[in-house]
């Protein structure tokens, strides 16, 4: 694809963009931590941290936004989340939306990129984002939205982290297609898979050289959140 023509860089680093388990193979990692695990807990590696929507009705809201408060000048701690909205859980929406909210506060305050966990709710983060004027990046990851949908939020200047479960679908390959290169990211999520894994499944889907797409991502990756944190492998 001639979108992806860039130039290459040698030994390139694979880039995770969301892990719940750091792998130790060499590449960058950006590993989720939950928020109400953050007490005494000092990571020295690249994470991010936020409230999940299933952990709401368990945790308390001021207690874990302070604790994102304590860590997020932590040159280490890259963005705020997962948070988000999920509709297909039984916790109030209302609810969900007040802590998320109190993220994106958080998220603009400190210029922290959110890394976003939303379930048929799209409509409402379109919204939300507007409504709140956040001029900082929002990534949803595990993205496995349809093709309008995807276009929408192309539209408003979101950006994709997809992993496995969306790149396994045929089905969901053209929608992966449309994904524009400067808004692509790739990852394990909760999964055993290598990355290395996701970026040759990707290739193979988008008919490239993985070298190509493993730039184009490693370019987004230096310009949302600085090139400093590229020398953070594990």
């Amino acid at each position: 694809m001639e979108i992806f023509q860039v130039a290459i860089l040698k030994n390139m680093k694979y880039i995770d963009i969301h892990t719940h388990k750091l792998k130790g193979d060499g590449n960058i990692q950006i590993l989720n931590v939950f928020a109400q695990d953050l007490v005494n807990f000092y990571p020295e590696f690249l994470f991010s941290t936020g409230i999940h929507p299933w952990h709401i009705e368990k945790v308390s809201l001021e207690d874990c936004c302070h604790s994102i408060e304590q860590v997020i000048l932590m040159k280490n701690m890259l963005a705020v989340g997962e948070c988000g909205l999920d509709r297909s859980i039984a916790i109030d929406f209302a609810l969900q939306e007040k802590y998320f909210r109190n993220q994106i506060k958080i998220a603009n305050k400190h210029s922290k990129p959110l890394i976003i966990h939303c379930v048929r709710a799209q409509s409402e983060l379109i919204k939300l984002k507007k409504e709140t004027k956040s001029t900082v990046p929002w990534i949803l990851h595990g993205y496995q939205g349809n093709q309008q949908t995807t276009k929408n939020l192309i539209d408003h200047g979101f950006y994709f982290s997809v992993g496995k479960p969306l790149l396994n679908m045929i089905s969901k390959h053209d929608v992966f297609k449309s994904i524009p290169p400067e808004r692509l990211f790739l990852e394990t999520d909760n999964l055993e898979t290598s990355i290395e894994k996701i970026y040759s499944l990707a290739a193979e889907i988008l008919n490239i050289d993985e070298e190509l797409i493993s730039e184009a991502i490693f370019k987004n990756f230096k310009t949302i959140f600085g090139a400093d944190q590229t020398k953070f492998i594990v």
